[in-house]
């Protein structure tokens, strides 16, 4: 607590904390790894930079301890590789389609003719 007051919880309540925050880790992990493809007509102000903010108080241990930039730019960097990956990946599909279109669409007019 930020006032530095001593308060209780039991284990179950830490265990639930701990899952809450998890799949908030991993959320945002994922918001910021599709973030291109979440708005694909434009990304509203400020989107990026609020969900770093946030990413930041959920990696952060507590509210005195900031957490180190390494941390940060290395949870950025994986999610950034995660991205470029995903990016190819559609890329790729797209372009096996659109090749296999073109090779039917030159398949039946060869056998049209």
């Amino acid at each position: 607590r930020p006032d530095s007051m001593i308060s209780t919880i039991t284990m179950e309540e830490k265990d639930r904390f701990t899952e809450i925050k998890e799949r908030l880790k991993m959320f945002l992990e994922h918001q910021v790894t599709n973030f291109r493809f979440s708005f694909p007509f434009g990304r509203p102000d400020g989107a990026l930079k609020a969900t770093l903010s946030l990413l930041e108080r959920v990696l952060a241990k507590d509210l005195s301890t900031p957490i180190s930039r390494d941390d940060i730019r290395h949870f950025i960097r994986k999610s950034l590789e995660n991205a470029a990956y995903t990016n190819y990946t559609r890329v790729s599909d797209q372009a096996k389609i659109e090749g296999f279109t073109l090779l039917l669409f030159l398949l039946l007019d060869f056998y049209i003719d």
